[in-house]
């Protein structure tokens, strides 16, 4: 499965599976993300080739989805702009749960990008893995995501309260959830 954006400046961007020639391109997005600071918890860049194989491996070991948005104006490894996945939890009694996170590269935001990425994710993720129930988390502070999921009905569940330390300084995690079948019957599910 896969769906094409055009962008305003004329740049397709394919919204597709993650495939094991994406490796790099994964690592390098998720790299720049991190260098940013603002986004995710993580304070160390992944450079290791090891480390990076053995995430597509586990990936594909667990059934896990990845979806990626792939950039007609970019060469291998630069055109992965953004991805998401939806990984499993670790307790059996929650297999029908998926745990949803996503990065898009600072250029390439506000664009639709990470909508057309969650949805396929979240229509993949129910066909493909049985999964009913989406959660997620993000910082308190990235209010350009809280919109997004807001907007795709996602519903907040709680807060974590300084629940992480970076910078010098706490952040609070918001903790959020949304049903695939409620998502599916909305307007939201057929965009």
């Amino acid at each position: 499965m896969k769906k094409v954006l055009k962008l305003d400046s004329g740049e397709k961007i394919t919204i597709r599976h993650v495939k094991k020639s994406d490796i790099e391109g994964i690592w390098i997005n998720f790299n720049q993300v991190v260098e940013e600071g603002i986004y995710l918890p993580v304070l160390t860049p992944v450079k290791s080739a090891f480390e990076k194989e053995a995430w597509y491996r586990n990936l594909k070991k667990e059934k896990e989805l990845c979806i990626v948005a792939d950039s007609s104006k970019k060469k291998s490894p630069k055109n992965i702009v953004g991805q998401c996945e939806i990984t499993n939890l670790e307790w059996e009694g929650g297999a029908h749960v998926g745990v949803l996170g996503i990065i898009i590269q600072e250029n390439y935001r506000d664009k639709g990008i990470g909508r057309a990425l969650i949805d396929m994710a979240l229509k993949q993720s129910k066909k493909l893995n049985n999964k009913e129930k989406i959660i997620l988390s993000c910082f308190t502070t990235n209010e350009r995501a809280i919109a997004l999921y807001q907007k795709m009905g996602f519903r907040v569940v709680g807060i974590r309260k300084k629940q992480f330390y970076m910078d010098s300084q706490y952040l609070d995690e918001m903790l959020m959830e949304l049903f695939i079948d409620e998502y599916l019957e909305s307007s939201n599910g057929g965009f």
